[in-house]
């Protein structure tokens, strides 16, 4: 399957060597079915960085990767593919400028990710094998720019001029799964460390804690029963997981008009917005899936959600009025480009729609229409 990532020059510089990781607290590397969305993802993350944004293309074989990591390690849905574990740059079609991390330290790092050693304990960004790997990238990006470099040709090289570390150690050159006949003082998983080296991770109560609710979400929301994948989604809401607008985006093309409203109502609480993800159910046949995509438009819609709001109290369902006008209190009613929302609302047929605007615009100056 061709997928794609959006992200940052500078951390697609770093995955072109190291592959994809999982980043803390998360656990997940997220890819998007559709390019148009990493492009978006991607331009969120830059400016976040203050970096320039870019889109890596990708092949993954997803059948493959469910057999090798395991059940509920990867989820595929919607527009979105979320994989828990690492991923091989070798799935990569593309990469940013053909340029690759060519310090000793980024080196080092991606040595010790590559072997399991803790940094400190594994090899150091002055080993000679290390500044010679390095001088030899910085060679190969001199004469050959636009070449990527491979991390195949990495591995081999780092294998002549770092025997030590390799020793009683075997690594697939495509998937670059390492396999040990022995460990070694000093290997540790290096996923449990702090993304800077920092040190191993211990987790306390409170994180074995979230790590068993976690775990159900996953279960829940992998299973066929659609009510337990809305009940994944709450439980990761509840959690406040760092992927939750990229879970929430996933299930918008789930196959159940029930995950989709518990989607599209789950990504209110979302700081990010996507509108263009959510746009085409506000279209929905579905009342219920309508309300909740114009709901979601007019919290997160920017510029348009006033056009949303006015589109959702005007929709002939009452379903949909009501849940427009439940977000209603987004808006200032004071604001004077607001006022005639909330008239729509006062004046609607349906009490409820009636009964939030009432209580919203208590003591600003509306006229109470009594039939």
């Amino acid at each position: 399957m061709i997928v794609y990532h959006g992200t940052t020059v500078r951390s697609a510089r770093r995955i072109c060597v190291e592959g994809f990781h999982p980043h803390r607290p998360s656990g997940r590397v997220w890819f998007a079915k559709g390019r148009e969305y990493a492009r978006r993802r991607a331009r969120t993350k830059a400016q976040r960085a203050h970096d320039r944004p870019v889109v890596l293309t990708c092949e993954i074989n997803v059948a493959g990767l469910r057999a090798t990591l395991g059940p509920g390690r990867v989820f595929l849905g919607g527009g979105s593919l979320a994989i828990v574990g690492s991923i091989s740059p070798n799935v990569l079609r593309s990469h940013a400028g053909g340029e690759a991390p060519n310090s000793p330290a980024h080196l080092a790092r991606w040595v010790n990710r590559l072997l399991g050693l803790r940094p400190g304990r594994g090899v150091g960004r002055k080993h000679p094998g290390i500044e010679r790997l390095s001088r030899w990238v910085d060679r190969r990006l001199a004469h050959q720019p636009d070449a990527a470099i491979q991390p195949s040709e990495l591995l081999e090289l780092a294998r002549q001029w770092l025997p030590e570390h390799f020793v009683g150690v075997r690594v697939d050159p495509k998937t670059l799964h390492v396999e040990r006949v022995f460990r070694p003082a000093g290997a540790d998983e290096f996923a449990d460390l702090e993304a800077e080296g920092l040190g191993e991770v211990r987790p306390g109560p409170d994180d074995a804690e979230r790590a068993t609710r976690e775990a159900e979400a996953l279960r829940c929301m992998d299973d066929p029963k659609p009510r337990r994948r809305a009940r994944g989604l709450a439980i990761l809401a509840d959690l406040d997981e760092p992927d939750l607008f990229d879970w929430c985006v996933m299930c918008l093309g789930d196959e159940s008009p029930t995950v989709r409203v518990a989607a599209l109502r789950t990504l209110r609480r979302c700081d990010q917005a996507d509108p263009d993800s959510v746009r085409p159910l506000a279209d929905s046949p579905s009342r219920t899936v309508r309300a909740a995509a114009i709901a979601a438009l007019a919290r997160g819609g920017g510029a348009d959600a006033a056009d949303w709001f006015a589109r959702g109290l005007k929709d002939p369902s009452p379903c949909v009025r009501v849940e427009t006008a439940a977000v209603l209190a987004e808006l200032d009613p004071a604001d004077g480009p607001n006022r005639p929302l909330f008239e729509l609302a006062l004046y609607d047929s349906n009490p409820k729609v009636v009964q939030l605007a009432e209580k919203l615009t208590a003591g600003k100056g509306f006229a109470r229409l009594r039939w």
